[in-house]
């Protein structure tokens, strides 16, 4: 993706576990921390408290205020997902056990009142900044309520369990409490800044985007410019006919803003749709607790694989092209779709012909497939530590209706590449005169009439895609998945099945739709892919095949305001960290000098 601390923040996203065991981790945990912090105080300190005082420290210090405030977030904020506020109470609850072994080791009565006001105050801080990103900036006044829980809590808590007996003025008391809302008004106050400094520049609310992304909504960045891609289509028909859309458009930027549901969306349109409206709403099914099937690690799956209806069926193929391409406006996937259209097809195609130029001097490091379609070029690239490229590398002076090139993309999902390829770049001279080079060699492959194929798209937890080519007695096997990068056991599965195809090209659409897969996914349905690969190749029949291209309606895209937008975030993340870092240096001078 090559977008900084946007894959860093993409990365750190993750499923939480279920709620249920959330709940029981909160309450096992208190007890934990109770009998924890009562041994500390017994072992590092000089009091010798009675261990009938563990059970009021677990009760009302490491469980009501965590639960209670995780009930109370959903409640107050709407849409804010039960499992969330749990992990964040978790979370919370566990730093306040950190700052309770702090306290054991205080040496006198005003450092342990600075370091219980300062667990207090970071809770509250933490409560805030988590709910801002993950709510947005619009709720401040809200969070900034509903916050207090934690704190307030375990204020009462404290002065329930003895917090008078410090013997401290009435003044230390207001003043420690005043430290609080000073330091809950400067955290909003940078987050407000920043949120400014981003808008006026991008015109995106920063929380607006990262609160999205969580929660995975489907909004319009409103960025970009009018453009009028090319979209190619790829038809096979054997009776039954496959059509793959091949938009030179990035499915991104990531979850439902601008294009990143753009693959799944065709897919779905291509297939008669999967029932419901996920194909107009982008929408990721939840139950009553805000987690997704995803959140849960569960997959839609019935022991087989719930195929494309009525034998059509359709796919996604990527073309080699960088975020700049991304939609601003999800709903310009409906003008793309209209784009696609019914090409020429014919029976006549070359044997698959396959280079690599990795060893040789003055080319990059790159793999052709490809094979000729009448008189026109279908050829499938892959670059080695190699993510993005734009437009221009390969298909400055080349006509769309004359070849389609497919990226495929097939990097490990978790550890993918992050170069991209700028055009005009040394790496992009040599990767042009590598594909120049392929393109001569490909032109002299002879064509023959027996083409043959069959196909199988499968809609069992994830699209997946099976296709098998036959010319000339050379089969082919192509399998293809919406994700982004490929999983370790799609490769092995691919890498089993060479042995049995004269070639096998494993691709992926390079989706950004669901921040929690790119984060987490590390297995894909097999089982599904190889059921698919069975009924490709039990379909297997004569067939015509062709692609074409056409310009889509105007649509939006991202071009230099995708770079704009990184860049912003980039810096602005940048200075919300060093704030923070010195908001807490503040805190602990003020509260301890």
């Amino acid at each position: 993706m090559g977008a900084d601390n946007v894959d860093a923040f993409q990365r750190f996203i993750f499923s939480v576990p279920p709620l249920r065991i959330q709940a029981a981790a909160l309450v096992v945990l208190s007890a934990v921390y109770g009998v924890a912090t009562v041994g500390g105080f017994w072992l590092f300190t000089p009091f010798e408290p009675d261990p009938s005082r563990i059970v009021p420290v677990a009760v009302l210090i490491f469980l009501i205020p965590f639960v209670a405030a995780a009930e109370l977030f959903p409640r107050v904020l709407d849409g804010y997902p039960r499992s969330w506020s749990y992990f964040l109470a978790l979370t919370s609850q566990f730093v306040l056990f950190v700052y309770a072994l702090v306290l054991s080791g205080a040496d006198n009565v005003g450092n342990a009142w600075s370091i219980i006001w300062l667990s207090f105050i970071t809770l509250y801080l933490i409560n805030i900044l988590v709910l801002v990103v993950s709510t947005g900036i619009d709720r401040s006044d809200r969070i900034l309520f509903v916050s207090l829980t934690q704190p307030g809590l375990l204020i009462a808590a404290f002065y329930a369990l003895g917090g008078n007996d410090f013997g401290f003025t009435t003044y230390r008391h207001v003043f420690a409490f005043g430290s609080l809302l000073i330091a809950a008004g400067f955290l909003v106050l940078v987050l407000v800044v920043v949120d400014y400094l981003i808008k006026s520049n991008t015109d995106v609310s920063a929380f607006a985007l990262t609160s999205g992304l969580l929660r995975n909504d489907r909004e319009s960045l409103d960025l970009g410019v009018e453009a009028c891609p090319s979209v190619e289509t790829f038809a096979v028909d054997n009776g039954s006919q496959l059509t793959v859309a091949a938009p030179w458009v990035h499915p991104g930027p990531l979850g439902g803003f601008g294009g990143g549901q753009l693959s799944g969306n065709l897919i779905d349109a291509l297939n008669g749709g999967r029932g419901g409206d996920a194909a107009d709403g982008g929408e990721t099914a939840t139950d009553g607790s805000g987690e997704t099937a995803t959140d849960r690690g569960e997959t839609a799956t019935d022991g087989g694989a719930e195929t494309a209806s009525g034998g059509d069926a359709g796919f996604f193929f990527h073309v080699p092209c960088t975020h700049k391409e991304d939609l601003s406006n999800p709903a310009d996937a409906e003008r793309l779709l209209d784009a696609v259209d019914e090409p020429e097809r014919t029976d006549r195609a070359s044997r698959l012909v396959t280079e690599s130029y990795g060893d040789r001097d003055r080319y990059a490091d790159v793999r052709f497939h490809g094979r000729r379609i009448g008189d026109k070029e279908l050829i499938v690239l892959h670059g080695e530590g190699i993510d993005d490229y734009d437009t221009g590398v390969f298909m400055r002076d080349v006509d769309h209706d004359e070849v389609l090139l497919i990226d495929q993309h097939r990097h490990d999902i978790q550890r993918g590449p992050d170069v991209e390829i700028q055009y005009g770049s040394a790496e992009a001279d040599r990767l042009k005169r590598a594909f120049d080079e392929f393109r001569e060699r490909l032109a002299d492959a002879e064509l023959v009439d027996d083409y043959a194929a069959g196909f199988e798209v499968t809609r069992a937890g994830q699209d997946a895609l099976a296709m098998v080519e036959s010319v000339d007695g050379q089969e082919v096997l192509w399998i293809g998945v919406d994700t982004n990068g490929l999983t370790p056991d799609v490769r092995e599965t691919a890498d089993e099945f060479r042995e049995t195809f004269d070639a096998v090209i494993p691709f992926s659409t390079d989706t950004h739709a669901s921040i929690h897969e790119l984060a987490n996914m590390r297995e894909s349905d097999t089982d599904a892919i190889e059921r698919a690969v069975d009924r490709a190749v039990d379909d297997l029949a004569p067939a015509t095949v062709g692609f074409t291209s056409r310009r889509s309606d105007p649509v939006k895209l991202l071009k230099n305001d995708y770079n704009g937008l990184v860049f912003s975030v980039n810096i602005l993340i940048r200075l919300t960290l060093i704030s923070l870092v010195t908001l807490y240096a503040l805190l602990v001078l003020w509260l301890f000098f």
